[in-house]
């Protein structure tokens, strides 16, 4: 197995909290340089920096990455967050690029507090602009793919109401309305290319219904349960990234 290559450049920066904070001595600072060149794929890990303790904001970014990994024509982001015994409070919400240019790979990033609601407080990553990978769809578990097959997941952007994902051979964008004090979600006005897909096509139709039928939403870890109006369970994810090879 091969080695992942050396760090040897780094993108430097400010994580800023949009609020006044005060955070206990055991909470934890991670920022994470991220390669998101292919949307359809997990993003993969360049580099991290963990702080702990992580004391308090503003924190100064120092993220140690190896440059020949940093391709011209990439997309690459960094994401911050501050965790308490594995339980989210303060993340960035919105996406911030990376420069291209190796003189200026300088982010500020600023995060969010969040607030401890029923449906989040055991969340260990935000909801919006995670990678969710479906595991699990009417109580059942999904088979495992053969490497580098499609798929399905989704990813709620943060810039707008859209979810963009696969549903394992077409993908897909939708509208959703998210309602955090009282753990209710839903998509509507779901669209999707035609590909025909013989072997995936049943499991991606249910897909297709399930995320329509969906009520409610509740996070645990890295874990993500999208609920039916009766609170029922639809579907299962988890959050997904792929480390440097």
């Amino acid at each position: 197995m091969t080695r992942p290559p050396e760090p040897d450049a780094v993108v430097t920066g400010v994580a800023l909290s949009r609020e006044r904070v005060m955070l206990p001595p055991e909470a934890v600072f991670e920022a994470t340089l991220l390669d998101v060149t292919q949307p359809d794929q997990p993003p993969i890990v360049l580099g991290r920096q963990r702080r702990q303790p992580a004391g308090q904001p503003p924190y100064a970014l120092w993220i140690p990455y190896p440059s020949a990994r940093f391709a011209p024509k990439g997309r690459y982001e960094v994401r911050t967050k501050v965790t308490l015994e594995g339980r989210l409070l303060l993340a960035s919400d919105k996406r911030y690029p990376v420069p291209q240019d190796a003189a200026y790979r300088h982010v500020d990033v600023q995060m969010q507090r969040l607030l401890p609601l029923a449906a989040t407080v055991e969340a260990s990553v935000p909801l919006l602009l995670t990678h969710w990978l479906l595991v699990e769809m009417a109580g059942e578990a999904l088979s495992r793919t053969a490497d580098g097959a499609a798929v399905p997941h989704l990813v709620f952007q943060a810039e707008e109401a859209r979810v963009t994902g696969s549903g394992g051979c077409n993908r897909f964008l939708a509208d959703y309305d998210w309602q955090p004090q009282s753990g209710r979600l839903r998509m509507a006005q779901l669209v999707s290319n035609i590909s025909l897909c013989l072997q995936s096509s049943g499991l991606e139709a249910q897909y297709f219904e399930s995320l329509l039928a969906v009520r409610g939403f509740r996070q645990v870890g890295t874990q993500l349960l999208l609920q039916g109006a009766g609170g029922e369970p639809l579907l299962r994810f988890e959050a997904i990234e792929t480390p440097l090879s």
